[in-house]
């Protein structure tokens, strides 16, 4: 594995949150989740190809963290593409990256296939029941509450029931889940 080319990949998007207007937020509250529960799951399916998931997980974000216009996954998709190729990775790493990114949201036309496609679609749901993620969203979007509400209830119902893909991660976020859950039906 390309241990240096994914801790400068790593750099880079950091570097990107903090200068492109989407914040460190979303590198400290979102990204590192996500890399926290890839790498969990990765100790758990050791077939997986943990090489592919940690690109997914670095670059799986690039269309909000460079606030551009179009369809997340397929502008993401693109745009770790471009990464890729500047770090000089293979056409099948590419490939590869390509599709784990275009299915990870579970709401378009392509859902996850593979092991790598199912661990970061898990991880990134997973990532958005710890630390402060959707009360920094209501900040930096400047939500009213009932649409924040019902974009809340929407993503908990995707996440949890379409984006985890394994039992024992669901089990692992079962609680906060219930609890996120139960703040935002409160009246």
């Amino acid at each position: 594995m390309a241990k240096n080319k994914i801790l400068e990949i790593k750099k880079l998007v950091k570097h990107e949150c903090e200068t492109l207007g989407f914040g460190l937020w979303f590198y400290d509250s979102h990204l590192l989740a996500v890399e926290k529960f890839s790498k969990m799951m990765l100790k758990k399916l050791p077939k997986a190809n943990k090489e592919i998931v940690l690109l997914g997980v670095w670059l799986h974000d690039l269309q909000r963290i460079r606030v551009l216009r179009g369809h997340h996954a397929e502008t993401g998709a693109r745009e770790a593409e471009k990464v890729m190729e500047n770090f000089k990775y293979d056409k099948s790493t590419i490939k590869r990256v390509k599709e784990i990114i275009l299915s990870h949201s579970c709401n378009s036309r392509v859902m996850p296939k593979t092991i790598e496609a199912k661990i970061l679609a898990s991880a990134d749901a997973m990532s958005h029941y710890v630390n402060d993620f959707f009360l920094e969203i209501a900040v930096a979007e400047q939500r009213d509450v009932k649409n924040f509400k019902a974009f809340v209830l929407e993503k908990l119902d995707r996440n949890y029931n379409k984006k985890i893909y394994f039992n024992f991660a669901k089990k692992i976020i079962k609680k906060r889940h219930d609890i996120v859950k139960s703040f935002f039906t409160m009246n």
